[in-house]
């Protein structure tokens, strides 16, 4: 029952199968799901790529100040991310194998709590300014999989101070539990969203049949 909306290559075929970025926005009217999928659209057609962006309900507004609240919308925000995984395969033979989960801003909440929650769903995933509470950290059980995940901590230089507090902290916390393949940039700029450094990130981990 959630919205969703996504780009794929112009040159897409059944025939074979594609890798999937799925893609969290931040809160809205500031941010949107057609805003996300926008800013893939060339890389998705020059990389090959299946670009998808749910509408996610834990990025904000006054639910999120209430913990057993916000903890509700993120377990809605979890099945929606794993089910649009399932619906792009279903629909255009995305690899479910290769998936990046990214997100800028608020979204990095339902990022982190669905990402370490699924590390087999996930090749990578990547925080783009994003937000993150120890709170969602506590109610993760780290495992041996999801120590294993390849996880970038984005932010800019001149992004708001607890932007660049919350990113330091997520970084700090997954490095001092054993996530070893955990790593951190600060970037000129502040509002840090850069969908083609983030890609550049994960591009090594896609099987050369994959790359262009």
């Amino acid at each position: 029952g959630t919205s969703y909306r996504c780009y794929v290559a112009s040159d897409h075929t059944r025939t074979r199968s594609w890798p999937l970025v799925i893609t969290l926005h931040g809160p809205c009217p500031l941010d949107s799901t057609k805003r996300q999928v926008k800013e893939w659209q060339w890389l998705a057609e020059e990389n090959g790529l299946i670009v998808a962006a749910p509408s996610i309900r834990s990025g904000g507004g006054i639910g999120s100040t209430i913990q057993s609240v916000w903890l509700k919308r993120l377990e809605s925000d979890e099945k929606a991310i794993l089910a649009l995984i399932n619906e792009m395969r279903r629909k255009y033979n995305a690899d479910s194998k290769m998936v990046l989960l990214t997100a800028a801003s608020t979204g990095g909440d339902a990022m982190y709590y669905t990402g370490l929650r699924n590390p087999s769903r996930f090749t990578m995933l990547v925080a783009r300014g994003g937000s993150s509470s120890l709170k969602i950290f506590e109610q993760i059980k780290p495992t041996d999989a999801a120590r294993e995940l390849p996880i970038w901590v984005l932010w800019g230089k001149d992004e708001l101070p607890s932007v660049q507090r919350q990113s330091w902290q997520a970084f700090r916390y997954l490095r001092e539990h054993g996530f070893r393949k955990t790593e951190k940039r600060e970037e000129r700029g502040g509002s840090l969203r850069r969908p083609e450094l983030t890609f550049s990130f994960w591009k090594p981990l896609l099987p050369e049949s994959y790359r262009r």
